[in-house]
């Protein structure tokens, strides 16, 4: 929404200010370059004023938007499709494994025959190179697709991202498809080079073969997990954001050295959750927990992917969580009041843009309440002021009044007596920054004066005022704009909160209709945006999810083929259909409970991890790992797993009996 003014509404209504604006447009005469403007007005201008082309203007607008949302967009997409790549990979190997094991014996022939090590590893690689080409252009259009869906899932939660239609280069389908070919060849080629050492004799006495390499995959997985979680552990013991690095590093230690132990212990895991299965539902439980168990690596391979995605959502869900509660109880703790007078729109608290210092005089005249002031910002700017040569977003309040409605927890001097040369600054600036009480700090405001400020107090608690508190005194003579991003009201002592919400919506509405919220919603809505973020995490995640689930049901389909001839002797012995349907779905729902209950672990572990090191690098978190949603998590993990193994589970109950009995 756009709303213009004249030269003279805005001078009244905005700034207040007359003869004062924040920047000059200016055309150039015909035949006149920018540069040659430019080099004109600079020397007529004062001294810190800057004259800058028209093309630069729209370059550091387009950067100055990269720079504070679409790079961290960017990352942010970036993330979460290298986490579904990475879930692919595992389902892509997985299944080429098995392909390759089933052809054991066909390879072995081909040796005996003449075939050499590098024939057959060359037949994989154009292979994989076929097979990596068609899903990656088959990935492309469907990549396209689901870019439609997001685009509207931006809508829905209030983004509106991309404003226009989507834009399709040729360098993003180029890379498309060629990460999509070389992640197929990369996952592709291990399982050929394994099958391929197998001695040609020794193949062809067997129908798969298995190099057996337990023993060094335990060492190597147990290696990475226990150097993962000490440098983990060693990293929580450091201070500042010096933490994140080496909690980072290794909780990536610990991710990969699961994987690697995942066959070590899909064996022991199975046993344990398919118990159940094999004590309520009979002979299809005891065959579902005797096929998870009988080949550990195929059962580990399957859930590896479900595994590494739900250790993700897990990861986020638990982060959120304690963010969200760090916030709550940080704004529990702070505000005092009884009402707040919160923006409208996407965040809320806020988010959704500024009020007007004039509501929170109006609300103060109310004969309802005792005192109404509000919490100001510098016109909403990401950047109000430079303070001792740095941007920062500063809040500017009433000291007379803040105190009534606002705890901020000062540990040094006090709000109250700030006066016009002072400013309050949070205890992890002054103690980063080794300031102290009358610490003289230069502040830049927003029309271009440096005044120094000294250190009049200093306060614990951020998560509403931030780290900067500067009193009107200090901010009104420099502000070309102020807005207040919220107004805290304390009624008179016998006024109820449902009386004083209404005189005060009254007041509100010729104001643009902002929410008022009595003093629970307030503290409930200041987690609102981590809300809305996760949701957008969850759909994307779901992806890779769905993704994984695409890797258990091909990795039944090629066991089913696999184990054909097993299959018909079974339904020679007098197994029904519906018992070889509930056998397969039930080791579906094994493999899909192994992958979810060791994500579930994995995500807890390093979601305390960097929560707990976001507490000490920045303050923002408080492990909570949320029992209702883990719970949620858990149960979707088995009934996805269920669903998984419906097609292959009808295919294998369809099998002639005596076609699969001759089944070599």
């Amino acid at each position: 929404t756009y709303t213009a003014f004249s030269l003279a509404g805005a001078e009244r209504y905005i700034s207040g200010r007359p003869g004062q604006v924040t920047s000059i447009s200016v055309k150039a005469a015909p035949g006149v370059s920018q540069d040659t403007v430019v080099t004109r007005i600079q020397a007529a201008l004062p001294q810190g004023v800057q004259a800058i082309t028209g093309a630069q203007l729209t370059q550091d607008n387009v950067d100055n938007v990269n720079s504070s949302f679409l790079d961290i967009l960017r990352i942010f997409l970036l993330v979460f499709a290298g986490i579904a790549l990475l879930v692919a990979t595992f389902s892509i190997s997985n299944t080429f494994s098995i392909l390759t094991a089933q052809r054991t014996r066909e390879a072995a022939l081909l040796r005996a025959i003449g075939a050499s090590r590098r024939q057959i590893l060359g037949s994989v690689v154009i292979e994989a190179l076929a097979v990596g080409a068609v899903a990656s252009a088959l990935g492309v259009l469907g990549g396209l697709a689901i870019a439609g869906l997001l685009k509207g899932l931006f809508d829905s939660f209030g983004f509106a991202l991309p404003a226009g239609g989507l834009v399709v280069t040729a360098g993003s389908i180029i890379t498309a498809l060629v990460v999509g070919v070389v992640v197929t060849v990369a996952a592709g080629l291990p399982p050929a080079v394994r099958a391929s050492r197998i001695p040609p004799l020794a193949a062809m006495r067997e129908t798969t073969t298995q190099v057996a390499s337990t023993s060094r995959r335990r060492l190597l997985g147990l290696a990475l997990s226990a150097a993962g979680t000490a440098v983990i552990l060693v990293g929580l013991t450091g201070s500042g954001n010096g933490v994140l690095a080496p909690v980072g590093l290794g909780a990536v230690a610990v991710l990969v050295g699961m994987v690697v132990l995942g066959p070590v212990v899909a064996r022991p895991a199975s046993a344990l959750i398919g118990w159940p299965a094999a004590r309520l539902r009979g002979l299809p439980g005891v065959l579902a927990q005797g096929n998870a168990m009988r080949n550990p690596r195929r059962t580990s391979s399957a859930a590896t992917a479900l595994m590494v995605g739900v250790a993700v959502v897990t990861l986020f869900t638990v982060l959120a969580a304690s963010l969200k509660t760090s916030m709550n109880d940080g704004v529990a703790g702070s505000f005092q009041g009884d009402l707040a007078i919160a923006p409208s729109g996407f965040g809320g608290g806020g988010g959704g843009g500024g009020l007007s210092p004039q509501l929170a005089a109006a609300a103060a005249q109310l004969p309802q309440v005792q005192v109404a002031t509000g919490l100001g910002t510098g016109g909403g700017r990401g950047d109000d002021a430079r303070i001792a040569g740095h941007s920062q977003k500063v809040s500017v309040v009433d000291p007379s009044q803040i105190g009534t409605v606002l705890d901020l927890h000062t540990v040094g001097g006090s709000l109250a007596d700030l006066g016009a040369n002072q400013l309050a600054v949070s205890q992890r600036q002054a103690d980063d920054r080794h300031w102290r009480l009358g610490t003289a700090l230069p502040v830049t405001f927003p029309d271009g004066t440096t005044t120094p400020l000294a250190v009049g107090a200093i306060f614990q608690s951020r998560d509403l005022a931030g780290d900067f508190v500067l009193p009107q005194a200090a901010w009104s003579p420099h502000a070309v704009q102020t807005v207040d991003s919220a107004i805290f009201v304390k009624l008179r002592p016998g006024v109820s909160t449902a009386a004083g919400q209404t005189a005060l919506r009254q007041v509100a509405a010729s104001y643009g209709g902002p929410t008022v919220q009595d003093h629970q919603a307030f503290v409930t809505s200041a987690g609102g945006a981590i809300n809305t973020v996760l949701g957008i995490v969850y759909v994307m995640l779901a992806l890779a999810i769905v993704i994984a689930l695409f890797g258990i049901a091909n990795t039944l389909s090629l066991s089913i083929f696999e184990r054909t001839r097993e299959l018909g002797l079974l339904r020679a012995l007098g197994e029904t259909r519906p018992q070889l349907r509930a056998t397969l779905r039930w080791e579906s729902v094994i493999i899909a409970l192994f992958g979810t209950v060791g994500g579930l672990g994995l995500g807890v572990f390093l979601g305390w991890a960097l929560a707990d090191a976001a507490n000490i690098a920045q303050g923002i978190a408080t492990f909570t790992a949320p029992p209702a949603q883990l719970v949620v998590i858990l149960l979707v993990g088995g009934l996805a797993g269920l669903l998984a193994a419906l097609r292959p589970a009808r295919r294998a109950a369809r099998l002639p009996m005596l076609a699969a009995i001759a089944t070599e």
